[in-house]
């Protein structure tokens, strides 16, 4: 058993982005930073800005690396269009380290790291896929080159866990201006062997004290067998936040294990919201409740899928569920939120604005929002 387990970790961590604590929370930040900055227009510009450009604001996240030769641009698939109207593309997932290391205890363990790239563009004057393609690979090499100008910042904490997105305005070749929301991701920073594997195996010691936090609990269910990966987040001594996904060791390993065209399926289906929703369930899992939300997907080979994504309930939740995002969302529109005052931050060597608020949702979810304006 402990070897089929340590094939399905090395498994997950080769399909799940080590950084991305929920990929829904980061696709409704970016919603919510499309939004902030469609507000800042004013209506005449809007329309003049629609007719010029492709899209008004993209959102990026998941970085990509520069290779050793030189700068790679990779090549956005359409992966398709929401009930929301929103398009999606994503590069193929790229291996960018695939190792095995000596944990403290003297045993071998496997590292496998993969990256992409997923953007979600707006839905007016998108009709043209192939041009919006070619727009995201300029993108990349002005983004590599730091071709760009730093425009706005918007923060969130959930129950205290920060997040922050950046941005940036573009200029591209043909004259257009693109404002585009992104994480904090450094593109063309080299990886670094050594560092990945401290980073391993200072975790490793985190793990086996109990020093983490459960954040996130993901269940597939296949042929009638429940395949389980708890998502950690773990706080190293330097004060970074690394998340790392895992199989439960309390359940019995699956005979069969999805591959990873399978999985991307998955994702692919879920953001765009299709295949059946079946709802929120909530159930408990080491202790902790998680609110699960649950879709059943059939995949192009025919496999049925019932896939779940649970977050933590109440005080142990540190990213916002779709429900939570619309009652967030409908708590600022109400201004119901309390205001905590304004404050200057000088953010990658620009001072910024900050104006903070407080919401608390109907669970007792701490919300703070801030939105940083150029002073």
């Amino acid at each position: 058993m402990s070897k089929n387990i340590n094939k399905i970790d090395k498994y997950l961590k080769g399909v799940i982005p080590p950084e991305h604590v929920s990929y829904q929370h980061r696709q409704k930040l970016r919603r919510e930073v499309l939004d902030e900055i469609e507000r800042k227009q004013t209506m005449p510009d809007k329309i003049r800005f629609w007719k010029i450009a492709a899209v008004l604001a993209l959102v990026i996240f998941a970085g990509t690396i520069a290779t050793a030769v030189g700068i790679k641009i990779y090549r956005y698939r359409f992966e398709g269009q929401d009930s929301n109207g929103v398009y999606h593309f994503s590069t193929e997932p790229e291996i960018i380290y695939d190792r095995t290391y000596t944990d403290a205890n003297g045993t071998a363990k496997g590292i496998v790291i993969s990256r992409s790239r997923s953007v979600t563009l707006g839905s007016a004057n998108t009709a043209d896929v192939e041009q919006a393609q070619r727009d995201l690979e300029e993108l990349d090499l002005l983004r590599r080159q730091d071709a760009r100008e730093l425009v706005g910042v918007i923060e969130i904490e959930v129950n205290g866990h920060f997040d922050r997105t950046f941005q940036y305005n573009y200029t591209l070749s043909d004259g257009r201006s693109i404002t585009m929301g992104e994480g904090d991701n450094d593109d063309n920073k080299p990886v670094d062997p050594a560092q990945i594997e401290k980073v391993h195996k200072e975790i490793d010691q985190l793990r086996k004290k109990g020093e983490r936090q459960l954040t996130r609990v993901i269940d597939t269910l296949v042929d009638g067998e429940l395949q389980r990966t708890c998502i950690y987040k773990y706080i190293l001594a330097d004060g970074r936040e690394k998340t790392r996904g895992e199989s439960d060791p309390e359940l019995i390993p699956p005979e069969k294990i999805l591959n990873s065209e399978q999985t991307q399926e998955i994702w692919r289906l879920r953001q765009l919201k299709e295949g059946d929703f079946l709802g929120f369930q909530d159930k408990q899992v080491h202790g902790i409740t998680f609110s699960f939300e649950t879709y059943n997907l059939t995949l192009s080979d025919g496999t049925i899928v019932t896939h779940s994504i649970g977050t933590p309930k109440g005080q142990f939740k540190t990213n916002l569920t779709e429900a939570d995002w619309e009652e967030f969302r409908h708590l600022r529109q109400t201004e119901e939120g309390e205001y905590l005052g304004t404050e200057e931050k000088v953010v990658k060597g620009r001072t910024f604005t900050f104006k903070r608020e407080r919401f608390i949702l109907s669970d007792g979810t701490e919300v703070v929002w801030s939105v940083g304006e150029l002073k």
